[in-house]
């Protein structure tokens, strides 16, 4: 397929800001480097009180592809703003970028090359594969480098193995996405959640190229998580009360996507999300039996196992006890 290098299209790469004022210049430099150049970059802050709104406004004066939009009235933390950038911007296709990463020079081109590929009148999210790597940009051995492209179907409920650094998606998806999006409290997540949609209502194509550098550097809004061995995590301080909340969580985010998405659903996913939200008033014997036959995983196995444990025995007690209405 001829590559679609610098062709008439609108493409939009969406960044909301928070106090990034340490590695922002090196990412967008790595924008500016791209071997695909024609693409506007929307920045959104979201209240930062250091140097960062100076340094984007500076670049924006030599780069007339950069917009600020600035908004210090209040914080809507990563998911919000992202949402809210989303339904500002009008393009063809669209990607997220984090404030503290740096994207290799074809990152665009190959992203836009494959999802040409695809009928972009329905709605289409590909994301590419990530190098997990320290504050100096060195690569490290993060358990993360392993897991990007590692899910799919149901699993896609209870874990998700894509940040929105990694994703491209086109107008379809993005369209449904700002109109049938009601509300915002039960969604973890913009990329989670926009990765949900693609799943059930559209389609996802998964592009195994390492096309960033995924920067650790102990203050990410949204990490790859600790690294380590199993005896390491399992007693890591709060976990289980993480865990414990993460099933509260994805219960009401699914919850919540088959209120406004499941008129997209197929007759077989519709039946899935019926039995998932009914199993809030089953026993631990039909929740473990649903999570495994309908091959409900986890990103790597700890999860799976401890997420089963704490679905299927405690799932109403800690809904329950999250005061929410069932």
């Amino acid at each position: 397929m001829k590559l679609v290098k610098n062709v008439k299209m609108n493409v939009a790469i969406l960044m909301s800001t928070f106090n990034g004022s340490r590695y922002l210049r090196e990412q967008i430099a790595s924008l500016q480097h791209q071997t695909f150049s024609k693409w506007n970059l929307y920045i959104r802050d979201d209240g930062s009180t250091d140097n960062t709104i100076e340094i984007i406004e500076k670049l924006a004066q030599s780069d007339n592809r950069i917009h600020l939009i600035s908004d210090n009235k209040c914080r809507l933390r990563p998911m919000k703003s992202f949402l809210t950038l989303l339904k500002e911007v009008n393009a063809d296709f669209y990607f997220f970028c984090d404030q503290d990463d740096f994207w290799k020079e074809d990152k665009l081109q190959l992203m836009l090359d494959r999802i040409s590929k695809e009928d972009n009148t329905k709605p289409n999210l590909v994301y590419c594969n990530l190098q997990c790597v320290n504050s100096e940009l060195k690569p490290i051995d993060n358990q993360f480098n392993y897991l990007v492209g590692q899910l799919s179907g149901y699993s896609r409920c209870v874990s998700n193995d894509m940040p929105g650094c990694v994703m491209l998606i086109n107008k379809k998806l993005r369209d449904l996405t700002v109109t049938n999006t009601t509300e915002f409290s039960n969604i973890l997540m913009h990329d989670w959640w926009i990765a949900l949609i693609a799943q059930f209502c559209g389609k996802i194509v998964f592009l195994n190229k390492r096309l960033i550098l995924y920067r650790q550097h102990g203050n990410n809004a949204i990490g790859a998580g600790k690294n380590g061995n199993i005896i390491k995590k399992i007693f890591q301080k709060g976990i289980i009360e993480k865990q414990q909340n993460l099933i509260i969580q994805t219960f009401l985010q699914i919850r919540e996507f088959y209120k406004d998405y499941s008129s997209y659903f197929s007759k077989k996913d519709t039946e899935f999300f019926k039995r998932f939200i009914l199993c809030k008033d089953k026993n631990a014997m039909y929740r473990l039996h649903f999570l495994i036959k309908n091959d409900v995983h986890s990103s790597y196995l700890l999860r799976t196992i401890v997420y089963d444990y704490f679905f299927s025995t405690k799932l109403k007690k800690l809904l329950n006890r999250a005061n929410k209405d069932f």
